[in-house]
């Protein structure tokens, strides 16, 4: 991802609104005058307190014991060919030679022991696998052996036979370097008997098993990335894929082709598959990822797009707002604000603590309400926040500076310009943006709010800079269901 065009459309959707100085001064008078204002739906008022907090704690990365094929998926079969990443090696199972096919699959595991172990009790519960190979073959799988090893035996560790949540291949010593570095949700190491699906007749007994359900790591056109030491891999979760691969080589790691198959081996690829029986919804904490303007896709990419990945963290926010307006010397305040948030590969941010913006009255793109407000109609046709964001009402709402650090403590960025939102539901249950610019559509019901986290790719100046350390330039969070106190 390169930070130069995504920089310039967010500061161009984030400064630049378009709307006149008659239009924006009828704004602020309008939001001034909110003493009293909608809470939790349109009848039920409350008034403006001077300190109001907010909290939201998912702690957990989710772990999913389930995956299944979608119907609108792509289903297809890697052949043998020069390896993606070396083409020096050939031919090979992981290579950009792509053959259109069919099948579906569903599988359960069940993860109970973290480390290798002939007494592991790791398993797959169930399992059912049906594609067709190149040859026109239907194959089918319906029961896998997890294999239990002694702790340090062979190439890597196989996590006990089923793993979650775990960065493999490239560079990582896991899996063939013939893969790119990537996360895999679920991934696993079993033996199971290749079966004819349509006979029923067992074609290769005991062969090994390998499934990984990943990031993406194939671009639009089915090639692969390339990438081993850093993890390039597409974490968007609407973009999640399968890998079913029967290697042609025996448990001792000697040649063995697969009988049956057309060239010896298996590698089936399933796109946009589903992650299923997770601990927690995984829709509770998660990150806006570059993708197109879910209100204006032409505009790309930004952060305000329908792509998203999954993670874990919390944040407690208490704040003091006193002042009505912009002013210098305004009183308002963060009070209390700690965020940790973590990505599903283990990357870790932390913000301690903001200073409030207390900018001059007129200055800049648009009011900051004395740096803190309480109930503000934002975004779309406002004037206040970029129009890549629908209307929304906003119960707390702040301009500040933060440091950015990483799990350790570290320093990532410092002094970088925040924006925090505590609102009523502007994402539905599959987590796409309302595109509502002329109305407040957003959800006011009590356990429909949300709040946003969004460290921009600008300077305080508004030059572009992106933010260190995020790997997309800017960071917006997102936690859903959170708690609105006074």
């Amino acid at each position: 991802m390169k930070f130069s065009n995504l920089t310039i459309v967010f500061i161009t959707s984030l400064l630049l609104y378009g709307c006149s100085k008659n239009d924006l001064e009828t704004i602020k008078e309008e939001n001034l005058q909110q003493t009293e204002v909608s809470t939790f739906n349109q009848t039920q008022k409350s008034r403006i307190f001077p300190e109001n907090a907010s909290s939201a704690s998912y702690p957990e990365l989710v772990s999913f014991n389930r995956s299944q094929s979608s119907e609108a998926g792509l289903v297809y079969e890697v052949l043998p060919g020069p390896a993606a990443i070396n083409p020096a090696m050939s031919p090979t199972p992981f290579s950009n030679n792509i053959n259109m096919t069919s099948g579906s699959y569903f599988y359960e595991v069940s993860n109970m022991t973290p480390e290798d172990s002939e007494d592991s009790k790791d398993a797959v519960k169930s399992v059912n696998i049906e594609f067709t190979g190149n040859d026109g073959t239907t194959f089918l799988i319906d029961e896998i052996r997890v294999i239990h090893k002694p702790l340090g035996t062979g190439d890597h560790t196989f996590f006990g036979g089923v793993g979650q949540n775990k960065v493999m291949h490239g560079n990582t010593g896991i899996g063939t370097p013939f893969m790119p570095k990537l996360l895999s949700y679920i991934t696993l190491w079993g033996k199971t008997d290749l079966k004819n699906a349509a006979t029923g007749e067992v074609v290769a007994p005991d062969r090994m098993i390998h499934i990984m359900t990943t990031t993406n790591v194939r671009d639009k056109d089915l090639n692969l990335t390339t990438a081993v030491e850093e993890d390039e891999s597409d974490y968007n979760f609407r973009n999640v894929q399968t890998h079913v691969i029967l290697p042609p080589q025996d448990m001792q790691g000697n040649f063995s082709p697969i009988p049956g198959t057309d060239h010896g081996f298996l590698h089936m690829m399933f796109e946009g598959v589903k992650l299923n029986e997770g601990q927690r919804d995984h829709r509770l904490a998660y990150e806006i990822l570059p993708g197109p303007s879910a209100i204006n896709p032409e505009i790309s990419p930004t952060p305000f797009s329908n792509n998203f990945a999954i993670g874990a963290g919390y944040y407690n926010l208490h704040v003091r707002d006193i002042t009505k307006g912009d002013s210098e010397d305004s009183k308002d305040a963060v009070l209390q604000f700690d965020l940790l948030y973590q990505r599903q590969n283990g990357e870790t941010f932390t913000i301690e603590n903001i200073n409030v913006i207390h900018k001059a009255e007129g200055s800049g793109d648009h009011t900051f309400f004395g740096g803190v407000g309480q109930y503000k109609i934002m975004h779309g046709n406002t004037g206040i926040g970029t129009d890549l964001m629908p209307k929304l009402t906003s119960y707390i709402t702040l301009w500040g500076t933060a440091d950015l650090k990483d799990g350790n403590g570290n320093v990532l960025a410092r002094n970088r310009m925040i924006h925090i939102m505590v609102t009523g539901r502007v994402r539905d249950e599959n987590l796409n943006l309302l595109t509502s610019l002329d109305q407040d559509l957003s959800d006011l019901s009590p356990d429909m709010i949300e709040t946003h986290i969004i460290l921009p790719p600008q300077d305080m100046q508004g030059n572009m800079d992106p933010v260190p350390g995020t790997k997309y330039g800017f960071l917006h969070l997102m936690f859903e269901s959170v708690e609105l106190k006074r």
